[in-house]
């Protein structure tokens, strides 16, 4: 156990006697800098390191796939912006129309509370129904008044306001009864050649 880690490298043959001179020589020791200012110097402004860079060094020109993916980013960026923007004016115009359409239904609705005839009706393909006067199923079947839903519910309105719903709002459903449907025929054939 008195052979050293150098002895035992150097009979493996891992290590020379140079390397083993070499590391028993005495290393230098590292001279400290002092840390601060001599204290025999006044204390003066600190001073800033020289720069030998310009104040505004002039920017590396961009390679040509750089300006592209620039480029692109910038105009996918103004369309992101332009299709928000219209789809922000495409939702006031909506509720706009929404709202002229509810007055026009608000001020022109003539449901009566107390009705009590039963007046069936078709949309699409389901059958609904609306409770009215004598009058109002006399005025439907003449095709003076129309129907048309609002919030959930079934109003009856004069066909001149019906038509100026559907102008407003061509995806509102407004049911006529006009003689031209009763001559239509509801089923369809196809013709023979």
């Amino acid at each position: 156990m008195a052979n050293s880690l150098r002895d035992q490298l150097l009979r493996a043959g891992l290590i020379t006697s140079e390397q083993v001179e070499k590391a028993n020589q005495p290393k230098p020791k590292p001279t400290e800098k002092p840390k601060g200012k001599p204290p025999g110097k006044p204390q003066s402004k600190p001073e800033k390191p020289k720069e030998n860079k310009a104040k505004n060094p002039a920017p590396k020109p961009k390679s040509d796939l750089a300006q592209f993916y620039e480029a692109r980013a910038q105009t996918e960026r103004e369309e992101r912006l332009q299709a928000e923007q219209q789809q922000r004016e495409l939702a006031a115009r909506r509720k706009q129309t929404r709202e002229q359409v509810a007055q026009l239904l608000n001020s022109h609705s003539q449901n009566v509370d107390d009705a009590d005839i039963r007046y069936n009706f078709v949309v699409g393909d389901n059958i609904k129904y609306l409770y009215v006067t004598a009058q109002q199923q006399q005025d439907l079947a003449d095709g003076k008044l129309a129907i048309t839903f609002q919030a959930g519910k079934r109003c009856l309105i004069p066909t001149e306001i019906g038509q100026q719903v559907l102008e407003l709002d061509p995806s509102k459903i407004v049911i006529f009864n006009t003689p031209e449907m009763d001559s239509i025929p509801t089923t369809f054939t196809e013709p023979q050649p």
